[in-house]
């Protein structure tokens, strides 16, 4: 029989890390910490560690690659199982990565006699993939952070002949919401248009979201789109990933435009990393009528403290499925069992009848 431990992520948004285990073998989906000040390790052991055959990252995002060193230090030597640009992202290297090529997306790969799996783009990051795994004769499938509908990210589904799931782990992040992408583009779009005379500014992460808002807004608007250094390393990936990208024609353009180190222009679209607030703050500071957009969950910073409240705004860009996403992947899966993880409102107790019950009170 499988057995199932939630090490981390599931009824809270972090530290993603679930074990399975059968007959004395074991594998990891995700060996994550939460992203807070105290980087919150999940709930992993040595005696955890000591029955893995290996360990199955999703994307390269702390929450789920946080908690590695900790398997190295007790001296795990398994398999680190990993997409090519994940293995590229990581802030340090391990000697145990295993990585597979671009090329595989759609076969079966096997580890061992016991294991092997499958795996396609979950349209999160660049690099981020979902696995389908049959592992001692159960199938599992992990969606790692999945978003259906990216402006630029490529996300296809898990094919049709993995048998059934035994167990599935599905990605509820934004369960609370029903979001459609390019429809909050396009509002961005129009706001910008409508306050020309205005600087703009993203708070912005390592992410999938950042390349889809800044490149659909250099190839919809007129106005000049200045990215910081820090992002620099992200949009090269789009560019030595092509098979993750849906085509573009815009983006060898926004390469010789965009990714310069250049002067900082007045009333510019500026992207400026999220924790970099003395950057941001310096923006106000030379331009006071600028105004800060939120895509993701209101951050109350320091620096939007003196702003009046026309000088914020939000719009929320979907970075994980929505309501109507998870309902339809769940569907697309049919595990016996799912697990849903990445969310305070989903707990080990929440099935896809429950999710559906609460379909009135999605905002």
């Amino acid at each position: 029989m499988l057995n199932v431990e939630i090490l981390g992520g599931v009824g809270e948004y972090g530290r993603n890390c679930f074990y399975l285990e059968k007959d004395g073998r074991a594998i990891l989906l995700d060996c994550g910490v939460m992203n807070n000040r105290e980087k919150t390790m999940p709930t992993l052991t040595p005696a955890h560690m000591a029955k893995l055959d290996a360990v199955f990252i999703s994307h390269s995002h702390i929450d789920h690659v946080g908690a590695l060193p900790l398997l190295e230090q007790w001296g795990y030597k398994g398999q680190l199982i990993m997409s090519e640009m994940t293995a590229k992202q990581l802030k340090r290297t391990y000697p145990n990565i295993k990585t597979f090529s671009p090329r595989s997306i759609g076969h079966w790969l096997h580890i061992n006699q016991h294991l092997s799996f499958q795996w396609g783009f979950s349209g999160h990051l660049i690099g981020s993939v979902w696995y389908s795994i049959r592992f001692l004769g159960e199938v599992i499938f992990f969606s790692g952070d999945y978003v259906l509908d990216s402006y630029l990210l490529k996300a296809n589904l898990p094919y049709e002949d993995c048998g059934k799931y035994n167990v599935a782990f599905i990605d509820s992040g934004h369960v609370e919401k029903t979001i459609k992408n390019e429809e909050v583009l396009q509002q961005i779009v129009e706001f910008i248009c409508t306050n020309d005379s205005r600087p703009i500014i993203f708070p912005s992460s390592f992410s999938g979201k950042t390349a889809d808002i800044a490149i659909y807004l250099f190839a919809h608007s007129t106005r000049k789109v200045y990215m910081d250094h820090a992002f620099f390393p992200l949009f090269e990936d789009y560019y030595d990933a092509p098979e993750n990208v849906v085509p573009t024609p815009i983006l060898p353009l926004f390469r010789s435009e965009c990714l310069q180190e250049t002067t900082v222009e007045e009333n510019a679209i500026y992207f400026v990393p999220e924790r970099d607030e003395a950057t941001i703050s310096q923006l106000f500071k030379n331009s006071p009528s600028a105004i800060v957009i939120f895509t993701g969950y209101f951050n109350k910073a320091c620096y939007t403290q003196p702003l009046a409240p026309h000088q914020v705004k939000q719009f929320f860009y979907k970075t994980h499925p929505d309501y109507k996403d998870i309902i339809a992947l769940s569907k697309h899966i049919n595990a016996e069992k799912t697990i849903y993880f990445h969310s305070h409102f989903t707990n080990e107790e929440t099935t896809l009848l429950t999710l559906i019950g609460k379909e009135a009170d999605i905002g």
